[in-house]
C-alpha cells in the first residue's frame, strides 16, 4: 500500500472513526483502526461489533492495499500531525508515515484479518438534514438513561407515523420528545430504538451541513452523509408507550425568561441536598422563588424573580439538575410551563416552538415517599 493525502484527511479520518474502537475483550483486532486506500480514495473504519463507523478522504494512490493499526498510536499521531501531505507505505505489517520531517515506523496487521464494513443497500429509508438531525438528538440524548440496570431505555426511539416523524427518551424520571414533520417523509409506519452511543458518535461524526440519508433494517440502521457512514445494530425495543407518559394539555400556563430562571435554578442549588438535588419552585402572583437548602451544613440558598402570573400559589419540587438540562438546551429566550397539578409531571417547552417538548416528573413531598 502506498498513498499520499492531506494531514487533514488523516486527522478527520482518524477522529471520525475513534468512537468505535472496540474492546479486546470481545476480539483483539477490533482495538484497531482499518485503513485502506484503492482508486482516489483514502478510508479509515473502526468496529465494536455492534457500531461501526467509516470515513473516507481524498488521496493520491500508488499502491491500493489495507492494514489495520493499533488506535492509540494512530489517534496520538492524527491529533499532532503538522500541516501537509501526509506519506504512508507498507511493507508487508509496517507501515511508515511521513510529515514533514515527522516519520513514524510501526508494525500492524493484515487488513484481512478486520471485519469488513457492512453497508446497508436495502430497508426503510429517509432523508432529513444534518442540521434538523443533530438537533433533534441533542435534545433528546439528555433523557436517555446512565442506569445499566435500565438499558432497555439507552437509547431513543424513532417512530415514524404518516408525516410525522416522533423521536422520544426517557429515563423513567423524565422524557423529550422532537417531532419532524416533512411532506418528504414515506407513509408506512414504522419504529426503531436506537442506542444512545451511536447517537452520540452520529452527532459528533457527521459533517453539520448537507442532508442525512437513513436506512432501517429490522436490527441494524444506516447514517450516511458526506465523507462518513455509520452502521449500527438497534436495540431490542421495550420502549414504554411515551403517548401516555405525556400529560394532556395544562389548564396552568406560566412563561418564564430563560437565562432568568436557569441562573436562579444554578444559584440556588448550590446549597440542595448533595443526596436529592432537590429544589423548590415557589410560584406566586408576580413572582417566583426558588429554593434549596442542605441540612448537614445547615445551609439554605434562594433567588427570587418576578414574572408574569395570576394565579393559585403553586410549590413543585424538583429535581435541579433536570430543570437545568432542559434550561441548557432550550434555544428560546423564554419557556413556559404547562401543568394541571404540581405534584404531577409537567410539560416545559420554549415559547413557540410546537416541535420539541420535555415532560418533568417533580419529586415528592416526604410524606407521599414514606407510604
Amino acid at each position: 500500500m502506498k498513498f499520499k493525502s492531506a494531514s487533514q484527511t488523516w486527522s478527520r479520518g482518524i477522529n471520525a472513526v475513534q468512537g468505535a474502537v472496540g474492546s479486546p475483550i470481545s476480539n483483539p483486532i477490533v482495538e484497531n483502526i482499518h485503513v485502506s486506500c484503492e482508486g482516489e480514495k483514502v478510508r479509515f473504519m473502526a468496529t465494536n461489533l455492534n457500531l461501526s463507523i467509516l470515513c473516507e478522504g481524498e488521496a493520491e494512490v500508488e499502491e491500493a492495499g489495507e492494514i489495520v493499526l493499533p488506535a492509540k498510536i494512530l489517534g496520538n499521531i492524527g491529533r499532532d500531525l503538522p500541516q501537509g501531505d501526509v506519506f504512508c507505505e507498507t511493507k508487508e505489517e509496517t507501515v511508515k508515515i511521513r510529515c514533514g520531517s515527522f516519520l513514524a515506523r510501526f508494525k500492524g496487521n493484515p487488513g484481512e484479518l478486520f471485519p469488513p464494513f457492512c453497508k446497508l443497500e436495502e430497508g426503510r429509508y429517509i432523508k432529513i438534514s444534518s442540521k434538523t438531525l443533530k438537533d433533534t438528538i441533542r435534545k433528546t440524548y439528555i433523557t436517555t438513561t446512565t442506569d445499566k440496570a435500565r438499558f432497555e431505555l439507552d437509547g431513543v426511539k424513532f417512530d415514524l407515523k404518516g408525516k410525522v416523524l416522533n423521536c422520544v427518551s426517557t429515563d423513567g424520571r423524565r422524557l423529550s420528545r422532537y417531532q419532524i414533520v416533512d411532506e418528504a417523509l414515506q407513509e408506512e409506519d414504522f419504529s426503531s430504538f436506537l442506542p444512545a452511543k451511536t447517537l452520540f458518535e452520529v452527532q459528533k461524526t457527521l459533517p453539520d451541513e448537507g442532508d442525512v440519508e437513513i436506512i432501517f433494517q429490522e436490527k441494524r440502521v444506516q447514517f450516511s452523509c458526506g465523507d462518513a457512514k455509520i452502521v449500527s445494530n438497534l436495540i431490542v425495543e421495550n420502549f414504554p408507550p411515551y403517548e401516555k407518559i405525556i400529560p394532556p394539555p395544562g389548564n396552568i400556563k406560566i412563561t418564564f425568561d430563560k437565562e432568568k430562571l436557569l441562573g436562579a435554578v444554578k444559584r440556588a442549588s448550590i446549597l440542595s441536598s448533595q443526596e436529592t438535588n432537590l429544589i423548590i419552585v415557589q410560584i406566586k402572583s408576580k413572582e417566583m422563588r426558588v429554593f434549596a437548602e442542605r441540612e448537614e451544613i445547615g445551609g439554605e440558598g434562594s433567588e427570587t424573580i418576578s414574572l408574569e402570573y395570576e394565579g393559585e400559589e403553586l410549590k413543585i419540587r424538583y429535581n435541579h439538575k433536570f430543570l437545568e438540562d432542559f434550561l441548557k438546551i432550550a434555544d428560546e429566550e423564554t419557556v413556559e410551563l404547562e401543568i394541571n397539578d404540581p405534584r404531577k409531571p409537567g410539560i416545559w417547552r420554549g415559547v413557540g416552538n410546537e416541535k420539541f417538548l420535555y415532560v418533568l416528573m417533580p419529586l415528592k413531598e416526604p410524606q407521599e415517599e414514606e407510604r
